[in-house]
């Protein structure tokens, strides 16, 4: 089934993804760090925002399942970029966060893609600048919409 505004999806799925390959190159290109696969940037992403979560915290957030999940804190783990500690609650469960040098690096990564941007949105004639910041707070709103339905 087709909508009027399954062109405007189909573009923004394709800017988006674009962007996020487009910066990857930039952060390769700039010796910040080695680019991890999406499914690891995301279990580092929500660890990051969720200290101390349980994997099956993390698999309810990311709607994954519990043995993904598992398999991938453990190849992060492996990698250095997260740690499992006892949980201060349940001495017998185990809790993940992000390390000190992860932490570190992934502040490295957001400056460089920040700054990337930055220049970029700077050669922008002024009415563009505009646009794209009145388009921020409809595509949060649209990332909280879709969010939602996922929970739901």
């Amino acid at each position: 089934m087709t909508t009027p505004f399954e062109p405007v999806a189909r573009g923004l799925l394709d800017t988006a993804f674009d962007l996020r390959r487009v910066l990857r190159l930039h952060l390769d290109e700039s010796g910040t760090d080695e680019t991890l696969p999406l499914a690891q940037s995301e279990v580092i992403r929500t660890v990051a925002a969720f200290p101390d979560s349980r994997i099956g915290d993390i698999a309810d957030r990311l709607k994954l399942r519990q043995n993904t999940v598992s398999t991938l804190v453990r190849t992060l783990v492996e990698k250095g970029l997260l740690e499992r500690r006892p949980d201060p609650s349940d001495g017998r469960a185990v809790v993940v966060r992000v390390n000190d040098e992860r932490a570190a690096r992934r502040e490295r990564r957001t400056d460089r893609r920040v700054e990337v941007l930055s220049a970029e949105i700077a050669k922008l004639s002024a009415a563009e600048r505009k646009a794209v910041e009145r388009a921020l707070p409809t595509l949060a709103k649209l990332n909280d919409a879709l969010r939602a339905q996922r929970r739901g």
